[in-house]
This record gives structure tokens, C-alpha cells and sequence, in this order.
């Protein structure tokens, strides 16, 4: 579960908004090339008309009889072609463009997204609605998100926490301000510490962790803080501000991973964490 979370930050790579190629009013044999893709047709009441998904290990019970298309590095573009789609969800920066350039070139209409940033998510699910033909659907559930998205809002004081996130631990990688989480936090009204970093899930080194003293850490896994072998290893570095206070803090899934208007469950965890943990610290 790690590792997927892992796999699925660093495949976020450049790129942010949401682009389709084409209109395509309901759809009505659709692939899906992602995960959060998937999950939109899922949103969106259309999954009677998914024919391929990627599958990436997790997904819904509900989707049992959809074919399989492959994972991440083993899309078949046979399997893509077999199952006679009119539309193809495709991931900008996650899937082969040459694929996808290949799946044109047979006449497929290949859609993309790309979200980065967490007002991307409304934009892609509107945009999404319209290719399916539910955009009264698609209007609800973005009209939802963005009032969820206000209301968990704070903005950045001086005094904001300045927090470390941590995705996978040997090596060491986090997040910049350039990705879905990095956005997360801000929104939450936190400072990451590795904010300035041109690379999206960056590799860093643990010195530079310590030398930040954050007041915060949290780490992206399943087990809970106090067992999270992880957050062990902070430990021992007690001249760390978040190691002394005990702002050592575990959450677990990958919905902040996910983009889809669900992200909102998870972000309310998120700020949640950052500010009991602000409030704490006063």
C-alpha cells in the first residue's frame, strides 16, 4: 500500500488543469487510463458504461466485470482497441503520450486531464460531465466541492505551522508546493517546509529535514502514529521542535492522491490535523 501511494505522487508529474480534446456528449463506451478517472465515472453515474479500466490493485467490487487493461506500464493498446470505446479517459502526465498518440491515430477520441492543483478538480468535473452527458450530476457534485473547499479555507498567517510530509522513507520523499498535496496543506493554511522545489515528490535528504525543524510531521501510511516505524526514526532526533511537542501524526489512504471531489474527506482530516495541532501550539 506504501509503495502504490508512493508510485502513484512521483507518476504526478508536470503539468495542472484539466484539457479535453474534444466534446463528446454521453459517451457511451468509455476506458479509463486512471485510477481518479475511473473514480469520476464512478461519481458521475456512468459506470454501467465503463468497458477498461487500468487497474491499479484497488479497485471497487462494482467494477468486477470491467476489463482489465493492464497497470501503469503494461496498458495493452490491443485491449484498449478491443473494447471499441467512443471515448478514452487518458491521464496527461500518468499515462505513455505515445500511446495515447497511437490510440488517435486509429480514430479513438482520447480525452486528457491533468489536475494539480485542487481548484483543478471542479474544472475536470465539469468538463467530465459534458463528455458523459451528466452535467447536471457533474454541476452538483463541483458545486459541492467548491463549497467544501471555502469552508475549510484558512489562509496563511505569519505564525502558520511549517510542516514536513513524508511519503516514503528509504529514500526519503515529500512533496512541493507544485503537487495536490503541497496544495492541500496551503489550503489548510500551512507552510511546507519543502514548499520551493522545482520536482513535484521530491527526494530529501534527512539532514535537511532536521535542519528545517518543522513543527509538524506527518506521514502518509496505514499504521497509526504511535506504531508507525517511520515516525520511530524521527524519534530519535528529540532537538527536533516536532519530535520535543509530539507533533508526530500519521494518515493513512490515498484519497489526497486521488483527485476527485471525495478529496474533500481526506482534506478535512488534513486540516484538521494542522489545526488542532496550531492551536495546540499557542
Amino acid at each position: 500500500m506504501l509503495r502504490r501511494l508512493a508510485v502513484l505522487v512521483c507518476l504526478w508529474l508536470a503539468g495542472c488543469g484539466a484539457q479535453a480534446d474534444e466534446s463528446s456528449a454521453g459517451a457511451q463506451r468509455i476506458v479509463s487510463l486512471a485510477p481518479f478517472l475511473t473514480d469520476m465515472v464512478v461519481q458521475l453515474d456512468a459506470v454501467d458504461r465503463l468497458v477498461g479500466v487500468l487497474d491499479d490493485g484497488l479497485l471497487a467490487e462494482q467494477l468486477a466485470d470491467v476489463v482489465r487493461l493492464g497497470g501503469y506500464q503494461t496498458l495493452s493498446r490491443e485491449l484498449i482497441v478491443a473494447q471499441q470505446p467512443d471515448l478514452v479517459l487518458a491521464w496527461t502526465s500518468g499515462n505513455d503520450p505515445q500511446l495515447l498518440a497511437q490510440l488517435e491515430s486509429l480514430g479513438l477520441r482520447v480525452a486528457r486531464f491533468d489536475p494539480q492543483r485542487l481548484d483543478d478538480i471542479a474544472r475536470m468535473t465539469r468538463a467530465l460531465g459534458e463528455l458523459l452527458g451528466t452535467p447536471a450530476v457533474a454541476e452538483e457534485l463541483a458545486t459541492g466541492f467548491e463549497q467544501s473547499l471555502a469552508r475549510l479555507h484558512r489562509p496563511l498567517a505569519s505564525d502558520a505551522p511549517r510542516v514536513f510530509v513524508q511519503l516514503w522513507d528509504d529514500p526519503l520523499y515529500t512533496v512541493s508546493d507544485r503537487q495536490m498535496l503541497g496544495d492541500a496543506l496551503r489550503h489548510c493554511g500551512a507552510r511546507n517546509i519543502f514548499a520551493a522545489l522545482p520536482v513535484l515528490a521530491p527526494q530529501v535528504g534527512r539532514e535537511s529535514v532536521i535542519a528545517a525543524d518543522p513543527d509538524l510531521i506527518i506521514v502518509f501510511a496505514d499504521e497509526p502514529a504511535q506504531a508507525n516505524p517511520w515516525l520511530q526514526r524521527w524519534r530519535q532526533f528529540p532537538q527536533m521542535r516536532a519530535v520535543r511537542e509530539e507533533r508526530l501524526l500519521a494518515m493513512g489512504g490515498d484519497r489526497l492522491v486521488r483527485p476527485t471531489p471525495a478529496i474533500v474527506e481526506q482534506l478535512e482530516v488534513l486540516c484538521g490535523m494542522v489545526w488542532s495541532n496550531a492551536q495546540n501550539g499557542k
